[in-house]
């Protein structure tokens, strides 16, 4: 199918020079409302021309996961930019007007579209008329209030349904934060989520008042958690999702603070990779690498690997889902056959499998996409239907190390150092047991006890 033929593309927004403020405080904050003025403009034709893209594309689903790879963003949010270009050239024309104007940003634009996205088009467009003069003045959080009011007033019927159905959509979501932390949040039914935030809100305020060493806001993120990971008994429980945690052995043994990795989230400090792996629930398993190159190239066993085994390999190799910019843990992931196990008779070996997250998975077949796996370098390349070329290679455990560095042999001349990563599968990150008595790090192993990575 051919591309469909487009009118020429309007011309760029001509931008007037930058107009003189005098460098007086008054004057700076002017200046400021004149950038943002152009940058909303500049916006406006971002969407327009993003518009065009997804209406020439011959597969208009696939467009969100090209746009990801050639503007390095979140698939979640190329499909929110297509949306919202699709809607502001469509059903959202006075607000698309006023981003021409210089008088609304994306992120405003995204306020007045996303409650009209359920609306028909007649029922948008009489929203956007409303809405077209009830912007002067408001922030985000008062435009999607109007908006609201203004969907009620065109919708009354559909808003009451909506409003019962969003009900089934609730959710909780793990999002990863910078520096060992992830926010967790959920989707709850107004007077479900207004009573829960009251009870931990009690609670805190009831243990601030026993220990101000703490603030309030750190009282309410342990009760948070309390409450979620307390059993019917009153004992707390940890998490039994299994998570791995890569980190070397002088940092297991505390001799370096060399940080470690949480697959799917990131670098960790080295303090926190070792409560994990003191949890009481982990598993510490060897991981041999290749000197070279620091991929992983045995997970602790020198015979054959059986399927298990094989896909233990492959989840601690690649980590994360191999395709560009997706951070989907391994073992939440498909395994990939880069061969078709049927139509190209691939192997099942770890040289021919990856892991994909199941999105990315499915998206390779989509017409259009290919997806070519080096079987030496184990370099990923994928093609999107314009012909972009994205690369991912597996991340090594350590950097390179001279092949003279000494060390015990190994078979096959593999090299498994006392620096060697380990691979920590935990479904428990209770912190370090009480009888741990090294300013709140595990102590190193008794040097008569056995090797703890040996399998």
């Amino acid at each position: 199918m051919s591309a469909p033929t487009l009118p020429p593309p309007p011309g760029f927004p001509v931008l007037p020079e930058f107009p003189e403020f005098p460098v007086t405080l008054e004057g700076l904050r002017r200046e400021l409302q004149a950038a943002q003025g152009l940058v909303n403009r500049i916006q406006a034709r971002y969407f327009e021309v993003l518009a065009r893209f997804a209406r020439a594309a011959e597969e208009p689903a696939t467009v969100p996961q090209e746009l990801a790879l050639a503007l390095a963003i979140s698939k979640q949010a190329a499909e929110s930019q297509v949306d919202l270009a699709e809607a502001l050239t469509t059903r959202l024309p006075r607000t698309l007007e006023a981003m021409r104007r210089g008088e609304l940003d994306g992120f405003k634009a995204s306020k007045i579209h996303e409650p009209t996205a359920v609306l028909t088009d007649e029922q948008a467009r009489e929203v956007d008329a409303i809405m077209a003069t009830r912007l002067a003045g408001k922030d985000p959080g008062g435009l999607r209030r109007s908006v609201n009011l203004a969907v009620i007033k065109v919708d009354p019927d559909g808003y009451a349904q909506r409003c019962r159905a969003r009900r089934a959509q609730r959710r909780v979501e793990l999002i990863p934060m910078d520096e060992g932390m992830v926010r967790l949040c959920g989707d709850l039914p107004a007077e479900e989520g207004a009573a829960a935030y009251r009870r931990i809100d009690t609670e805190a305020r009831r243990r601030r008042r026993k220990d101000k060493t703490k603030t309030l806001e750190q009282h309410r993120a342990e009760v948070y958690s309390d409450l979620l990971l307390t059993d019917n008994h009153g004992l707390r429980v940890g998490p039994r999702a299994e998570v791995f945690v890569y980190l070397d052995f002088m940092t297991w043994l505390g001799l370096n603070d060399e940080p470690g990795n949480l697959a799917g989230h990131g670098v960790i400090p080295a303090w926190l990779a070792r409560r994990i792996a003191y949890g009481d629930n982990a598993t510490v398993r060897r991981v041999i690498t290749d000197p070279d190159t620091g991929q992983v190239v045995s997970v602790g066993r020198n015979a054959y690997r059986p399927p298990r085994d094989l896909a233990r390999l492959i989840q601690v190799r690649d980590r994360e889902c191999r395709f560009p910019h997706c951070h989907r843990p391994a073992q939440a992931s498909d395994l990939d056959h880069s061969e078709q196990w049927i139509a190209d008779q691939g192997e099942t070996a770890d040289e021919n499998l990856i892991a994909l997250c199941r999105k990315h998975h499915r998206l390779k077949n989509q017409p259009g996409w290919r997806f070519h796996l080096d079987k030496t370098t184990g370099r990923l390349t994928v093609t999107t239907p314009t012909g972009n070329h994205h690369t991912t290679n597996p991340e090594p455990l350590h950097e390179p190390r001279p092949t003279d560095e000494p060390g015990p042999p190994e078979p096959d001349n593999r090299q498994s150092t006392m620096d060697d990563p380990m691979a920590v599968e935990a479904s428990e990150a209770n912190g370090v047991p009480e009888n741990h008595d090294n300013g709140g790090e595990p102590p190193p192993p008794d040097p008569g006890t056995q090797d703890p990575l040996l399998p």
